[in-house]
């Protein structure tokens, strides 16, 4: 038997484990909850060649795929017939514990490469780990790594991130990158429009990249290639979508006069001539004879892509949505489930004996034999940890005044003199000068995969931008996106390459709901980086709205897998950041998101530095100012907790004082990171309370930053007192800073007048 006959019985095998995994998680698994548990028979039955080719045939062993996420059937069904899985693995789809509805590497880490459960956003991640990898090679040696291969629908590609990915200059030089597109015309809702495939080649082309397409299957060519046969071509080629997917639905016998129709009503003569001696049944085959279904076709088709070596490259294979399925090319397939009665019919068509329904490949057969020949599948490598420690704090002063946007900038000046600097990477979507990277870039350079020659390098500028494999800052456009996607993808080399490197991201505070789509994939694939968003809250005010944040933190603090910090003082942006990087390095911590500020802030209103208020700084929050050592502290009558973050934490201090000489005493408590303290509500003694001290119980608490209320209107609540949140509830606007703080009720009056209300004096 050829190899290509032992490649279609082993697809014939995908396709029915692929297919009878969702049935049996619908159909026959007890479902106590009687909701339906779905999955995707149509979407995953349409790459079932293609995977068949990809797995038992052209991968190789450094090889990371990406399967598009409607197809995790079929992808589980191949993994289990690999010896990565058992069949009890199949049968627990979708369940607690079990195999993830899509490709999921946090979940399912064993067998999954790259997580893509997001439409679009998980081929992008795919495609920057590749850059991720040339980085690592430039900067640590060893040989180059093996192809990111990429599978996504036609649908898929709508995703606004896609096209942002691909005007990317550095992505054209990424020639380890294959994408394979399934186009199967259809998308959940309906039939994908005429000119879209036109649209993606043009992108893809346009972008560099070596554009194949499997139109049609070997069976059609041969006709193609008779006498008439160039009609038939154009007849198909020239078809809407629409139609052709009607005539994939006809039965066999209806195929044949909507085929032969001209414009006019009439039969094309020549089409008939040469179908002539095609019986009905030899027919509908011939139509759905696409290129995404011929192994051979596919198998060059991969080999020849992997011969390009100075560009990525894209196929786009046609398919068929729910191929080899009674409900293949119907349009409303996506969610479609086969019944009892069409999976019994499936059985017999692939012949799958009763009670064998998830047998694998028997025991000496040729599938077997061939199978066990095949090079083994991507393995991570032990991860290999930074050779140097990360101090806890550095040897680094402040101005008197400082920011902590500044001060951000000099912790990582102070950085690039240490070991550890080897190990960072910067990214910046174009914000590099203004979020305080060129000290940075300067020292370290600009990566990219050539070397290219600076022309203003006789000129003297603020930054220098020196453009090799050996820098250390990649820049990108202004797309949001993609600073996430390459920060989640460079953040995954620990686990996927095996070199850490320690990303830190910029980008402006208000534009981190631009991005937040590809910031949670980043998260969800398991990713550790560092996002230091600047400016915040409304602090720089005469930019407005546009360019000024008010509800960040609490994205900050609902998003999983990221620690949201908000800082006030330079040292504690330093120790936060060291702590951060410690975290990723060992591989035991998170993600961090600094939300940081243009504003200068005296840096004399800090605490001395001292071990206790670094790792009060790290648990979240700390006491700045304490009342209860004022002659006359009542916490029954005239005490007050005021909560302060970031760059409020000044306003809170002046409050306290003016709250003095009309009687009241507030203790400020410098909130470093609402996140910290709202987690810490879980412990069995909250930190918080801890915080606060059994003496100060009723006291009542007063919350403000530059941000939304509701960030840390959760302090009142698990103190069990009384609470008035203050903060931004509403766009932001132009003006000065005073006249900003006055009209949010942020200001040191508008705290103090919080405070008199808590106590009934206002």
């Amino acid at each position: 038997m050829s190899r290509l006959e032992v490649l279609d019985r082993i697809q014939r095998k995908v396709l029915w484990l692929g297919t009878y995994m969702v049935h049996h998680a619908n159909a026959v698994r007890p479902n106590p909850d009687g909701v339906k548990v779905g999955g995707h028979q149509a979407s995953s039955s349409s790459i079932v060649s293609l995977l068949t080719a990809l797995y038992f045939d052209a991968l190789r062993p450094d090889d990371l795929v990406a399967v598009k996420a409607h197809a995790s059937p079929a992808f589980y069904a191949i993994q289990y017939l690999r010896g990565r899985l058992t069949a009890d693995d199949l049968r627990e789809l979708r369940t607690f514990g079990g195999l993830q509805a899509y490709p999921s590497r946090r979940k399912n880490g064993r067998i999954v490469d790259l997580s893509t459960g997001s439409m679009g956003l998980g081929a992008v991640q795919a495609t920057f780990g590749a850059l991720a990898s040339r980085y690592v090679v430039d900067h640590f040696g060893g040989e180059p790594r093996g192809r990111v291969i990429v599978i996504v629908g036609d649908a898929e590609l709508d995703e606004g991130n896609v096209a942002e990915a691909l005007a990317e200059e550095v992505v054209a030089r990424l020639s380890n990158v294959l994408w394979i597109v399934d186009v199967n015309r259809q998308s959940l809702d309906r039939i994908v429009p005429d000119g879209r495939l036109r649209q993606m080649r043009a992108m893809f082309e346009a972008a560099g990249w070596q554009v194949s397409e499997l139109r049609w299957g070997r069976k059609l060519q041969r006709l193609f290639d008779k006498r008439g046969g160039e009609r038939l071509r154009e007849r198909l080629g020239s078809m809407p979508n629409s139609e052709y997917q009607r005539l994939l639905r006809l039965p066999s016998g209806a195929v044949r006069k909507p085929l032969l129709a001209t414009d006019r009503g009439g039969i094309d003569r020549t089409l008939d001539r040469l179908l002539s001696d095609t019986s009905d049944a030899a027919l509908a085959e011939l139509v759905a004879d696409l290129g995404g279904h011929d192994l051979r076709l596919l198998r060059e088709a991969l080999e020849s892509a992997g011969e390009v070596r100075d560009r990525p490259s894209v196929i786009f294979a046609h398919t068929i949505k729910g191929w080899g399925l009674p409900l293949a090319g119907d349009p409303l397939n996506h969610t479609m489930l086969l019944t009892h009665g069409q999976i019994d019919e499936l059985r017999g068509a692939l012949g799958i004996a009763e009670g064998a329904e998830w047998d694998g490949f028997a025991p000496g057969s040729e599938e077997d034999e061939l199978t066990r020949k095949l090079p083994p599948l991507f393995a991570s490598p032990s991860p290999r940890a930074p050779d140097v420690e990360i101090a806890a704090e550095l040897d680094e002063s402040y101005p008197p005044e400082c920011s902590t946007q500044e001060a951000f900038g000099r912790v990582l000046g102070a950085l690039s003199r240490q070991p550890i600097a080897d190990r960072i990477v910067t990214v910046s979507a174009d914000v590099a000068i203004t979020t305080h990277l060129a000290g940075w870039i300067n020292r370290k350079g600009v990566y990219f995969p050539e070397a290219r020659r600076n022309p203003f390098a006789d000129v003297p500028q603020a930054m220098q931008w020196k453009e090799s494999p050996a820098g250390q800052h990649i820049e990108i456009g202004i797309a949001e996106h993609n600073l996430f996607l390459l920060l989640g993808a460079l953040g995954l080399s620990r686990e996927i390459l095996g070199e850490t490197l320690l990303p830190i991201g910029t980008l402006y505070d208000p534009f981190v709901t631009r991005g937040l789509d590809a910031l949670y994939h980043a998260l969800y694939s398991g990713s550790r980086f560092v996002v230091a968003a600047t400016p915040s809250g409304v602090t720089l005010s005469p930019e407005g709205g546009a360019h000024q944040s008010v509800i960040t933190p609490g994205i900050g603090v609902a998003l999983p897998g990221i620690v949201f910090w908000d800082p006030t003082f330079a040292r504690e942006v330093e120790w936060i950041l060291l702590d951060a990087l410690r975290g990723i390095a060992d591989g035991g911590g998170e993600a961090a998101y600094l939300r940081l500020s243009t504003r200068p802030i005296d840096q004399a209103l800090a605490p001395p530095p001292s071990p206790a208020y670094r790792a009060d700084v790290l648990r979240g929050a700390y006491r700045l100012v304490d009342a209860r050592a004022e002659p006359g502290w009542d916490p029954d009558a005239n005490a007050v907790s005021i909560f302060a973050a970031g760059v409020t934490v000044p306003e809170a201090v002046q409050a306290a004082h003016a709250l003095r000489e009309r009687g009241i005493l507030a203790s400020v408590f410098a909130v470093t990171s609402a996140d910290r303290l709202y987690r810490g509500l879980r412990e069995p003694r909250p930190y918080v309370e801890d915080l606060v001290g059994a003496d100060e119980e009723g006291v009542p608490v007063v919350s403000v930053l530059d941000g939304h209320s509701h960030a840390l209107a959760f302090i009142g609540a698990a103190l069990g007192v009384p609470q008035l949140p203050l903060g931004v509830d509403d766009f932001g606007q132009s003006g000065s800073r005073s006249d900003l703080y006055r009209h949010y009720g942020i200001d040191a009056p508008a705290i103090a007048r919080a405070a008199q209300v808590l106590l009934g004096s206002a």
